[in-house]
């Protein structure tokens, strides 16, 4: 795979200043540098896709650790680990991200205008290129698609601030001057029309060796899921919104619904999945020999387990639109989600660190085995989910669940992979309750506060043994073929009430490939929303998406309205089955919603709307 080179020796100068619209220098030297070949050239489009989003850094990423997914462990603070100030509703216009002395939340309003900026910077300065080395034909070429990537990264990073911030200043050209925030529905068409831009340049799709660069296939894709959120109930028709207001008095975000925007995106969306599904994509399936057990899969469920267990980690299989090449960090994600003292890794060892562990919420989001609910199962045992069956050895909650739970929970007495290598892993199982293997031997100490273990987006190839410890670095899954048809089923039901037959295709594919039956044919109206938006929640939990699309929904403040006391997991402290399996409130881990909804779009910094008068601030600020 080639790298997308980072050239941040060359272009530190470019990178630096503090206002959004100011943060090139007048360095004509530099820049004749950066262009006076294609080399150089290439190079410099590389640079423009650095200012992508680092999911993996999940102490300071929006989306990763700003939901009720997880739960980190009891002692960590706000200091060193800023979602949890974040998730406390402690952000504001002075330091919204939060800053402080270590790290903060990032600050993505100057980050992706910063990357929008050094887009333009390339799109002007294009054509002074003489090349050196390549054909003039191959050199057109190469032009036209780089300049693709140029278009795609500026509509990409005006998404991202929209996706954040709601309306913002949609900029066309590398200017200086001060412009005010545009009314969103006018932000999604010119957004829209940075991708259009960009999908006449691009390539179809890329080869391996270009992995993580924009491609036709992923600007269709970005540009459905750009339509999605401005059908969505915080965009679209958002009454709570009605004094939002420029400073000359346009309205912001749109009061009265427009029904025929979920039809608009409904067409988005078919396009791109069609798009992609004649580029090769389609959903993913586990096809290589067990890991674990060895030999050909021939068991459906346990099938339906490897394909989640390995959607994510597979690297760019056939069902990833895009991820970000730029790997994780060592210091990152997974050396703080793997179990402590997995496998022969003694527990007083610092790595891994075993810190991050999903909470109730997510854990009883999943269907049973049935494809149902479990808490409206008749054959599940809701009212006593938390016994033990005699003669098992977990709770019941933890039995009878579609394989996606098993994929992406690790739980008490269950099994989780690691130490793995050339396609195989092993198997062990995990003890978590009190001053056992894996569990809280100390308030003090990492350990998995919620009782629970995340695997979905752990790569079990990673090693830990009584010497080492190594994690297994795969790309990040921006966008996979899941979520378009998801996001069709979707957009169909709030447009028509109901699913057609291609929405009917697609989810039952998802739920198909999970190993559970077709979604109930009888669901309408408001029942069937709720039951796509669900199975969204279940497919895309720990990938980042539950933080907006429950704000798009405009769900975010009731769903958290229980985790005020703190999130809700397991008695960590307990030591027998009964201790252990009490569904206990958090108090470490509390995530506050503010009564007048703030949190719902991110805080402009106070300094940016200071500097820039046309600027006015979001709702609650």
């Amino acid at each position: 795979m080639k790298k997308l080179i980072l050239l941040t020796s060359l272009f530190a100068a470019l990178l630096a200043g503090c206002d959004y619209l100011d943060i090139v220098p007048d360095d004509t030297a530099t820049l004749e540098d950066a262009f006076k070949n294609e080399t150089t050239a290439e190079n410099f489009i590389f640079t423009c896709y650095s200012f992508q989003y680092d999911y993996f850094s999940f102490r300071n990423a929006v989306g990763m650790m700003t939901s009720n997914e997880y739960a980190a462990a009891y002692h960590w603070g706000p200091e060193w680990f800023p979602f949890v100030r974040y998730n406390e509703g402690n952000d504001n216009s002075t330091t919204p991200f939060p800053e402080n002395a270590n790290n903060g939340i990032d600050n993505l309003w100057l980050r992706f205008y910063q990357g929008i900026r050094q887009c333009y910077i390339f799109l002007n300065n294009i054509e002074e290129v003489t090349p050196v080395m390549m054909s003039a034909s191959e050199y057109e070429a190469n032009k036209q698609h780089w300049t693709g990537e140029a278009w795609f990264l500026i509509a990409y990073y005006h998404h991202l601030l929209l996706q954040n911030y709601g309306p913002v200043v949609v900029i066309e050209g590398e200017t200086k001057e001060k412009q005010p925030r545009l009314p969103l529905d006018e932000c999604v068409a010119k957004i829209a029309g940075f991708y259009d831009k960009a999908i006449a340049s691009l390539p179809p799709t890329v080869t391996a060796a270009d992995y993580g660069r924009a491609s036709q296939v992923i600007a269709r894709a970005m540009k459905a899921k750009l339509l999605l959120y401005a059908a969505s109930p915080l965009f679209n028709g958002n009454t709570d919104y009605a004094g939002f207001k420029d400073k000359e008095g346009r309205q912001l975000i749109s009061q009265t619904p427009d029904k025929e925007k979920w039809k608009t995106a409904m067409t988005a969306i078919e396009e791109a999945i069609t798009f992609a599904k004649g580029q090769g994509k389609d959903l993913y399936t586990y096809d290589k020999p067990d890991p674990a057990k060895g030999g050909v899969v021939t068991d459906p469920l346990r099938q339906a387990y490897l394909n989640a267990r390995f959607v994510l980690v597979d690297n760019w299989n056939k069902e990833i639109l895009w991820a970000c090449a730029v790997k994780e960090i060592s210091d990152g994600w997974q050396r703080h989600a793997v179990v402590k003292g997995i496998g022969t890794r003694p527990y007083t060892q610092s790595a891994p660190v075993g810190g991050i562990g999903p909470t109730l919420t997510a854990v009883k989001i999943f269907y049973t085995a049935s494809g149902l609910p479990p808490e409206t199962d008749p054959t599940f045992p809701w009212d006593d989910r938390m016994k033990v069956a005699p003669g098992d050895s977990t709770c019941q909650l933890h039995r009878n669940r579609e394989p996606r739970f098993y994929a992406a929970i690790g739980h008490d007495r269950g099994t989780y992979e690691f130490n793995g290598g050339q396609g195989t892993v092993q198997e062990y199982t995990l003890k978590l309750r009190f001053n056992e293997g894996n569990g809280c031997h100390s308030k003090g100490t990492d350990h998995l506060y919620s009782g629970y273990a995340v695997k979905k987006n752990i790569n079990p190839e990673g090693q830990a043994t009584s010497s080492a410890w190594s994690y297994q670095p795969f790309a990040y899954p921006l966008m996979r073929l899941a979520d378009l048809y998801l996001a069709y089923a979707e957009a169909c039901a709030e447009y028509q009430g109901s699913l057609d037959a291609k929405a009917q295709e697609y989810i039952n594919a998802v739920r198909s490939r999970a190993g559970i039956p077709d979604l109930d044919a009888s669901l309408s109206g408001d029942n069937l929303v709720k039951a796509v938006r669900r199975e969204r929640m279940i497919e895309l939990v720990f990938e980042s998406q539950w933080h907006y699309d429950l704000r798009r929904w405009k769900m975010a403040k009731d769903w958290h309205k229980d985790d005020k006391d703190g999130m809700w997991g397991l008695h960590d402290e307990g030591a027998t089955a009964e201790e252990f399996y009490v569904e206990t409130p958090l108090p470490a881990q509390k995530y506050v919603f503010h009564e007048d909804g703030r949190g719902y779009l991110m805080p402009i910094k106070v300094n940016y709307v200071n500097t820039n008068e046309l600027l006015v601030q979001n709702p609650g600020y």
